[in-house]
């Protein structure tokens, strides 16, 4: 293939390709309306509805993409025309707008599609607002400023169903692709852990696996709801299908990639003049290439290549087990079966991958039923509304933090008198998120972005006074707000700044704005700013304890699942794992609640050293129970029983307890020591499990010992030493 055509090959697959040409393509169209016949006044309202109709854009497949067109419209034409209606009568309309946005914010509960939608629908309301400031004295018609947005809004609407039609699978396919190369970054750090070499910080890596650990775990719950939309409404195509294939396969490697079945610092100390350790992470580390290069065939609709090197690797490290099986290696038995364990486990995890490179291997993942927790009827969407209408709820004290700050803002544009105050409320609504860390981390992009975007826009203007210069950047800005608005906001503010000034600069108007929109900028910012600390600041210092909880209540419930199935047999059914998936999110709550914490004022971060240090030792406890489900097999013959269920029975009684004392504040109790040393004569899965739920009682000390912590002297310093 030619080098020009690869390159053009490997942009299309970009994440971004399709929505950059989907927002090119309508902003060539709203300009060569507007120049065509002459209206070069309908530029700004055409473009501010393609935005808003991006911005309300979410994943889907076609019939599902209508549908939400639709809603979309009708909401943005009732939101358009209200503002339109209300604007003149400034009581009234402050009024709609704290229940409009509290409303919005509320019906977020409902799903993320509900609240993409709802936040759009706000927005749109505010570019009305800017609208009907810029023509409020022309005598215009009463529906001018509404139409011309919502014009904009349903040409961008056309071309995104056009989209879906045309490349209906390439959603799924990105999402499922992104899910693999988060779980080959995983397994590299995976291997990092394994790797003997001496010095290297156990602890800091434990962290840093727990941390990506929950950046995986968001990816997987984003493929997830994108394939239930895929699996809805009838037959479900054969493409679908395999995609849901390789969903369930990364789950599963995801579960023994995440696996334990000894402590590291113990391991890599025992094994330091071995190449035992060393073959295990060469394996992972060819796992992980391979997972990336399944990556690259998934979001091209292609099939997976066989790997290349796994097996090579997987021999040698069977070699080095052998080895020092032959030559009786003086070594502890719970150290040789642990090794075992770990070999038979990535033997395993290169199976599956083996298995996915053929497309006519048997699926063994027979029930592939995903759980859709969206409602399904009106009676159970008032019911989810109605059980966040409590301070308690994140979701309430956001919506009436939003809501006053916005009718803040609202008040300070008629006081001060703003000629263009509106971007104050724009601004605000941008800026202000649900956290504090996350609200002033986008104060500081905002302010920074737009006026980097300033001194862009006018350098550019200055420069380049043709208008098809002009408009063509103006293009190219768009296109970069999109591309950057998720992970670059503040090159993202950059971009919409230069895009707003080279609207403006059409009219003739577009240095008057440059110190107006600077100071509304920093004027909405500080609004959120404020607002974030002062009104119901949900500080998640407060919410640790019940973060933590959580994950020990997850933890129990999972190790209830993987029991059960050594009973009645291994069989990746809903049930299983909807408690694998849920132990796994609670683990990755905890992680992002802790990354929250941070980001807050120093007397609100509440013992974040033993948190932190919590963190790696509840994962580790993961480890050692998804070892248990990466194992498991029927008993059939059991010969320790008793022994199993009394260890098990202790173990989730003493999580619970723990979880219990974290809810309520208290110190936990000590438990009773059950020192139950492995029978001799047990073998095999019995002889695994007996292994592995001693690793889990032993685990518990640690975590008590952390919530049993009421004073951390340093944590913001001893935070530091710790990896992000």
């Amino acid at each position: 293939m030619y080098p020009v055509a690869e390159q053009l090959r490997r942009l299309w697959v970009h994440d971004k390709a399709l929505s950059s040409l989907k927002v090119t393509i309508a902003l060539l169209c709203v300009i060569w309306a507007s120049v065509a016949w002459q209206h070069h006044e309908w530029l700004i309202g055409l473009i501010l509805g393609v935005i808003a109709a991006a911005l309300a854009e979410t994943d889907d497949r076609p019939i599902g993409r209508l549908r939400a067109i639709c809603a979309m419209l009708a909401s943005f034409a009732v939101v358009a025309f209200s503002v339109q209606w209300l604007f003149p009568w400034p009581w009234l309309f402050v009024c709609g707008l704290a229940l409009s946005s509290f409303s919005f914010v509320m019906l977020g509960a409902l799903g993320e599609r509900y609240a993409t939608l709802s936040i759009a629908s706000l927005i749109l309301a505010i570019y009305t607002m800017l609208g009907l400031s810029q023509h409020h004295s022309q005598g215009l018609p009463f529906w001018h400023e509404p139409a011309l947005l919502l014009s904009g809004a349903t040409l961008y609407s056309a071309i995104s169903l056009l989209g879906a039609l045309f490349f209906s699978q390439r959603t799924p396919r990105q999402s499922t692709a992104r899910v693999f190369l988060a779980l080959a970054h995983y397994l590299r750090l995976k291997a990092a852990l394994l790797s003997p070499q001496p010095g290297h910080d156990t602890a800091a890596q434990r962290l840093q696996l727990a941390e990506h650990n929950a950046r995986l775990v968001g990816r997987m719950n984003q493929a997830r709801q994108i394939l239930i939309a895929w699996q809805q409404g009838g037959r479900v195509s054969a493409e679908t299908m395999r995609l849901l294939k390789w969903y369930f396969a990364a789950q599963g490697i995801h579960e023994r990639a995440s696996s334990a079945h000894h402590p590291y610092a113990e391991l890599t100390t025992a094994f330091a003049r071995s190449d035992v350790l060393f073959r295990c992470e060469h394996l992972l580390r060819v796992q992980a290439d391979y997972c990336e290069l399944l990556a690259g065939a998934i979001v091209q609709g292609e099939f997976a290549p066989a790997p290349q090197g796994s097996a090579a690797a997987l021999e040698q490290l069977r070699k080095s087990l052998d080895y020092l099986g032959y030559n009786a290696v003086p070594m502890a038995t719970e150290l040789r079966e642990a090794l075992d364990d770990i070999g038979r486990n990535l033997a395993r995890i290169d199976a599956e991958l083996q298995q996915l490179a053929n497309p006519f291997a048997p699926d063994e993942h027979v029930d592939r039923m995903l759980r859709d927790a969206n409602p399904r009827s009106m009676r159970e969407m008032l019911l989810r509304v109605r059980l966040q209408f409590s301070p308690a709820s994140s979701r309430f004290r956001h919506g009436l933090r939003l809501a006053l700050a916005l009718s803040a803002g609202y008040g300070l544009i008629h006081i001060l008198d703003l000629p263009q105050g509106y971007w104050v409320l724009l601004t605000t609504v941008f800026v202000c998120q649900p956290q504090y860390s996350s609200t002033w981390r986008r104060l500081g992009e905002r302010v920074s972005g737009t006026l980097l975007g300033l001194l862009i826009a006018s350098a550019f203007i200055a420069a380049f006074a043709h208008p098809a210069a002009q408009l063509s950047l103006l293009v190219v800005a768009g296109v970069a707000f999109f591309a950057f608005r998720a992970e670059r906001y503040l090159l993202a503010t950059a971009s919409i700044t230069v895009l707003v000034m080279l609207c403006f600069n059409q009219f003739g108007g577009s240095y008057a704005l440059v110190l107006p929109r600077l100071l509304d900028t920093i004027l909405g910012s500080l609004i959120a700013g404020v607002a974030v600390a002062l009104v119901l600041p949900d500080w998640q210092g407060k919410r640790l304890h019940r973060a933590m909880a959580g994950s020990l209540r997850a933890s129990a419930r999972y190790l209830g699942e993987i029991l059960r199935q050594y009973s009645q047999g291994k069989r990746d059914d809903l049930a299983y794992r909807i408690a694998r998936r849920d132990a796994h999110n609670a683990d990755a709550e905890l992680s992002s609640t802790l990354a929250a914490m941070l980001g807050e004022p120093e007397r609100f971060r509440a013992h974040a050293r033993q948190a932190y240090l919590f963190l790696a030792e509840s994962h580790s406890l993961l480890g050692y129970i998804s070892a248990l489900g990466a194992h498991r097999e029927q008993l059939t013959a059991w010969q320790h029983q008793a022994c199993i269920d009394a260890l098990a029975t202790a173990i989730q009684q003493d999580l619970i307890q723990l979880a219990t004392a974290l809810e309520q504040g208290t110190m936990p109790d000590e438990s009773p020591s059950i020192d139950m040393p492995i029978p001799g004569d047990a073998q095999g899965a019995e002889r695994r499990l007996l292994r592995q739920l001693s690793l889990i009682r032993q685990q518990l000390p640690a975590i008590r010992a952390r919530i049993g912590v009421r004073n951390d002297a340093a944590p913001v310093q001893e935070r530091l030493q710790l990896p992000r």
